[in-house]
């Protein structure tokens, strides 16, 4: 039999947006923006007229969920009673059931498991479409591996609601951790998990997959790109998944090139186009990092901190103005002097000897291990590190001799420079 649902995770509604100024013009924008998306989620179930919708955690930011995230979560979900959709919820780490209050009600057609495991079947005109298998975090730290409460019951497809660290993902708190090998050992269809905000799919075993569908509105410049849920279609036992975006804000990092660029003018106008290539897409606004790099004739003008402030003012401004509005987040400098390090290394010199050394030495082990044992202070500090339990590399890479030895270079030439 043939059906449809949605599977979501991580809306983290009102949730606080970082890197925001309080007095931008954008901070309602953003702050709209978690409830925003969750409406797009909800919209996305009534046009493609699913059987039901998945959310596999954190559907709030904190365990004291704030009134207004509780009111609009409840709005959008009677909006899917109204249309015959139900939906199934799990709470994670951001919020477990100790932080559910009970004085808001949810629709009929809502079933939040609980604590302990439950199936739940999904039936359409009296006869079983599927099987929905979900458990909670009763608190925020929940250490057990909650993938092995489950197991398939019957035929016919069955659906694991989990929110859990999948092989132990990295920025994310091993909650409820898990591997590809529990996952697959439990025989379900499909995993609808949460918790990690990258979204990814994963391969099981006769045609199972594992998916984390991401967050469905980025809240920072580490959470880039679109942003949405998965659309999931099932006929014969299998499941076809494709992401639908609703984000309302988007994030980007972005590189913009000093090299060829002569004038603060034209500086101006290589980052706005940059921005503007990237932030084409029509929603409430886009928040972007850019990064000077390469090497240019701008580098020595820019230096001054105050210079790099002046000109991150000037181009937060016209952003602003751009439409959709573009929050600037910061305009970073990691561009290098106009300086051919070839031509300083044939070129003799106190330079050029500066250049040799370090390239030889890069290039030998037995003198790398040698500039490290030499330095008491490194081998100090090493110690010390060690007793903290920090692993600590043997002999430096050879790559932070060369830089090194370039950074020295660059800073005399700038040093004799006008």
């Amino acid at each position: 039999m043939r059906f449809s649902f949605v599977h979501a995770a991580d809306l983290h509604l009102d949730t606080p947006f970082r890197g925001v100024p309080v007095e931008s013009a954008l901070l309602g924008a953003f702050q709209q923006a978690t409830f925003r998306a969750f409406t797009g989620i909800v919209d996305v179930c009534l046009r493609e007229r699913v059987t039901f919708l998945l959310l596999a955690g954190d559907l709030f930011d904190l365990k004291d969920r704030s009134v207004r995230a509780r009111l609009a979560l409840r709005r959008e979900l009677e909006r899917l009673h109204a249309a015959g959709i139900q939906t199934f919820i799990v709470h994670g780490n951001h919020d477990p059931l100790s932080g559910d209050r009970g004085t808001l009600a949810l629709p009929d057609s809502v079933k939040v498991f609980g604590a302990a495991w439950e199936e739940v079947e999904v039936r359409r005109e009296g006869q079983v479409l599927c099987r929905v298998q979900g458990v909670s975090y009763p608190d925020v730290e929940v250490r057990e591996n909650l993938s092995a409460r489950f197991h398939r019951t019957a035929p016919g497809f069955t659906v694991g609601l989990l929110h859990a660290n999948l092989g132990g993902a990295e920025g994310h708190a091993n909650y409820a951790p898990c591997t590809l090998e529990d996952l697959a050992a439990r025989g379900l269809d499909y995993w609808a998990l949460g918790h990690v905000h990258t979204r990814a799919e994963y391969p099981l075993p006769n045609g199972a997959v594992a998916v984390y569908p991401g967050n469905p509105q980025g809240r920072h410049v580490n959470e880039t790109g679109a942003r949405g849920c998965v659309l999931v279609e099932v006929e014969e036992g299998r499941s076809q998944r494709r992401f639908v975006p609703v984000d309302r804000v988007r994030w980007h990092r972005l590189e913009v090139s000093l090299a060829g660029i002569g004038s603060l003018d034209a500086l101006l106008a290589a980052l706005v186009e940059r921005v503007d290539g990237a932030c084409a897409e029509t929603l409430d606004g886009h928040a972007v990092r850019l990064t000077l790099v390469g090497r240019g004739p701008l580098h020595r003008e820019l230096s001054p901190p105050e210079a790099l402030a002046q000109l991150e003012a000037e181009l937060r401004e016209q952003l602003a103005q751009r439409h959709p509005p573009v929050l600037l987040e910061s305009l970073r400098d990691t561009s290098r002097p106009e300086l051919d390090l070839v031509a300083a290394r044939l070129g003799g010199g106190f330079a050029g000897t500066l250049l040799a050394e370090a390239e030889a030495t890069s290039a030998d082990p037995a003198a790398l291990e040698a500039l490290w044992d030499e330095s008491a202070e490194l081998r100090a500090l090493r110690l010390r590190l060690r007793r903290l339990g920090v692993d600590v590399l043997e002999t430096p890479q050879a790559g932070w001799v060369s830089q090194a030895g370039a950074r020295l270079v660059e800073a005399l030439h700038e040093e004799d420079g006008p």
